[in-house]
């Protein structure tokens, strides 16, 4: 119970004043417990969520440290080695250039190989002898398409294109001949230098000037709206190099390429081309388009036929890819073979 410091009188529970003399109480007012416990726990779980947010924070800090710490320790020497990869192979392109530079052609040519250039140069400076007039087929070019180097000479001048042809018109084969085997065997360096096969094109496109003794078939078949293009050296071998189409430069071809058609690779083949031709023949001649590829033959017959061809080599990766120009040659000679049967 409390009392009245100026009266002495009883004080209520609370009272600010006394109610017998008004004098203000010093007893401190009373909060409500309830509201103190209440106001007590919220502090309470202020604070720890203010704790727990803090120690939140510091631990994610220190999970983004721990994670850029072991992406440093792991990335760091990659990024080390890369840039002294890409130093060596800096300094190995700079090297190689240098030595380009140096020789002037591929350092796939093995030492001591002559150039590009300089096989361009040998080309050029052969001639075709007829009498005492030497015949120049004018500038070459050597390139490398889908893997195989392509030597062409297609800028003759019109005079010597013709005079070609009037030796071959003539039956004076032999300085054509001689030309060609020369080309061929310059032809063979370069190849073998890159390592890989030839193909040899020498003639002009669209001109006036053919041979007077060629078939008609293949007047019309070598021309077009704009002239003739009459080649007058063309092959991817010295088994089927030819002369004006038709004429082997490596001999005949019964004892010598032992082809029934020489030429069924490189150019689309004409009825006349098979009427002569009988029914094995034309099996023959058709599977020999396969077989100058390498393919091996399922049948005996065609097998051990093929294999006594001193220009047959079987290819066990071959798979039976043909060109264009061979695959219309294929169809034509079935088509006979099915006529005649």
């Amino acid at each position: 119970m409390a009392y009245c410091t100026k009266c002495g009188g009883n004080l209520e529970q609370g009272a600010i004043f006394c109610t017998n003399c008004g004098e203000k109480t010093s007893i401190p007012e009373v909060t409500n417990q309830v509201e103190t416990r209440s106001e007590n726990r919220n502090s309470h779980e202020s604070n720890y969520k203010n704790k727990y947010s803090r120690l939140k924070g510091i631990l994610i800090s220190i999970a983004v440290l721990i994670i850029l710490a072991v992406a440093i320790y792991l990335i760091y020497p990659k990024l080390t080695n890369k840039n002294k990869h890409s130093q060596h192979v800096s300094n190995h392109v700079q090297h190689n250039d240098n030595e380009q530079e140096a020789v002037g052609d591929s350092a796939n040519n093995p030492p001591n190989t002559q150039t590009i250039p300089s096989y361009k140069a040998q080309l050029e400076q052969l001639k075709i002898y007829a009498g005492s007039r030497s015949l120049s087929v004018g500038s070459w070019d050597i390139t490398q398409i889908d893997g195989v180097i392509h030597l062409t000479a297609n800028n003759i001048s019109p005079q010597n294109l013709q005079s070609i042809f009037n030796l071959y018109d003539s039956g004076n084969i032999s300085p054509i001949r001689d030309w060609a085997i020369k080309v061929a065997n310059i032809a063979d360096e370069v190849a073998m230098s890159k390592n890989t096969s030839w193909y040899i094109y020498v003639g002009d496109q669209c001109v006036a000037q053919y041979p007077q003794t060629l078939s008609n078939d293949d007047l019309m078949y070598y021309s077009g709206s704009c002239g003739v293009s009459i080649p007058v050296l063309e092959g991817n071998s010295k088994n089927d190099l030819a002369i004006v189409i038709h004429t082997m430069v490596y001999g005949d071809v019964s004892t010598a390429n032992k082809f029934i058609l020489p030429m069924s690779n490189i150019r689309k083949l004409t009825q006349d081309d098979l009427d002569y031709l009988t029914k094995d023949e034309l099996r023959k001649a058709r599977n020999e388009i396969y077989a100058r590829h390498g393919y091996i033959f399922k049948t005996d017959e065609m097998r051990n036929y093929f294999l006594a061809q001193s220009w047959y080599s079987p290819n066990v990766n071959y798979n039976g890819t043909l060109s264009a120009i061979e695959t219309y040659n294929v169809k034509l000679i079935k088509a006979r073979e099915e006529f005649l049967n």
